[in-house]
């Protein structure tokens, strides 16, 4: 079963998170970032688990993409440990994602099926 690693925007933008069958991850890091009630309540809701990553991992990602935070460095240390798809609406983390192997969905963005 695929698992999903949830950037801040997949929780402002969804419109309907259920689209996403498979555990649902984020990281400390971002779920510290949700000031907004209703993204708050979608941590609990949807049951996302909320993970710690290693720091030194996102230190490493850090140096190595200077334009990302450490909530979406850590983003991408949690999917590329999980093996997880990384959602994001974020073109630069989708970037580095799509750099280091890890699978992106977007959520406001999708493209249409062909």
């Amino acid at each position: 079963m695929t698992c999903f690693v949830l950037d801040a925007s997949a929780f402002f933008h969804a419109r309907d998170m259920r689209v996403f069958a498979g555990p649902l991850y984020t990281t400390r890091q971002v779920a510290e970032e949700l000031r907004d009630p209703m993204a708050q309540a979608a941590l609990e809701i949807l049951r996302v688990h909320v993970e710690e990553v290693d720091p030194k991992g996102v230190e490493e990602l850090r140096r190595r993409f200077r334009e990302l935070s450490a909530a979406d460095a850590s983003l991408l240390v949690l999917a590329a440990a999980r093996g997880c798809v990384l959602v994001t609406d974020d073109g630069k983390l989708a970037a580095a994602a799509r750099r280091l192997g890890i699978r992106v969905e977007s959520v406001f963005y999708r493209r249409p099926e062909r």
